[in-house]
């Protein structure tokens, strides 16, 4: 279970920070809150997932099933926020290549890791946004029909340089960057799967470009850190 953790003066701590980063021309800083895992007791910064919808390539050997990930930016004492190290929480493979199903798989991964604990949690799942449109859409469909609003619909929001023709080379360059021994950042402690598949190595593989555009974006991002331009900072609101 996931659960909010703030500062104890949090609206002082942020002025304080803001301050700082002002005297020491700094653009960003660590916001007066965090979560909490409660079975581990593991900090985190912020929960993001990404996704890679399954292939259905001509040679059937080849194809590639479904694949999905969440990654947590761990907040641990004394470490720089914008050095954090990002840990693989969990991740799935969709078998049957239904995106349907792995639609289904995602929502219920994103409930399990704090999704409607804080807004920055798992809004959106980093992928293509384009493939499959009408079955996120109908999918959204349903969950309208048992909902007020649609702030549980299910959102796929394309990561950084996607539609760059050179993507998956760009996102492969990132993953060895962060998972190479001098630069780590990246720990595939639960993420067997995607180790196997980093190992396998084909060219375009979902696995690859939803963990690795997902972890391009969080670094270009730093969605984890609060910008310093604004001159007044307002606690989220918390449901």
């Amino acid at each position: 279970m996931i659960e909010f953790v703030q500062e104890k003066y949090p609206e002082a701590t942020m002025m304080a920070r803001r301050d700082y980063a002002h005297v020491t021309k700094t653009k960003v800083v660590e916001p007066p809150y965090w979560f909490r895992d409660t079975n581990t007791d593991k900090a985190y910064h912020g929960i993001a997932g990404g996704l890679g919808w399954p292939q259905r390539l001509s040679e059937k050997a080849n194809s590639r099933p479904g694949y999905a990930v969440v990654v947590g930016i761990r907040k641990i004492e004394g470490q720089d926020p914008e050095e954090a190290r990002i840990d693989v929480l969990e991740e799935l493979e969709e078998e049957s290549g239904s995106e349907g199903l792995l639609i289904k798989a995602c929502v219920e991964m994103r409930q399990r890791w704090g999704y409607g604990v804080h807004e920055s949690i798992l809004p959106v799942f980093h992928g293509d946004h384009r493939p499959f449109e009408l079955v996120v859409a109908d999918f959204n469909t349903r969950i309208a029909e048992n909902s007020d609003d649609d702030k549980d619909a299910f959102v796929v929001s394309p990561p950084d340089d996607y539609d760059n023709p050179k993507a998956f080379d760009i996102y492969m360059g990132r993953l060895r960057s962060v998972l190479a021994e001098k630069s780590k950042r990246l720990f595939l402690d639960d993420g067997d799967k995607i180790r196997n598949r980093i190992k396998t190595f084909m060219r375009d593989d979902p696995a690859i470009m939803s963990l690795g555009g997902l972890i391009h974006t969080l670094l270009l991002r730093q969605p984890w850190l609060e910008q310093t331009t604004p001159s007044v900072w307002q606690m989220p609101e918390i449901e």
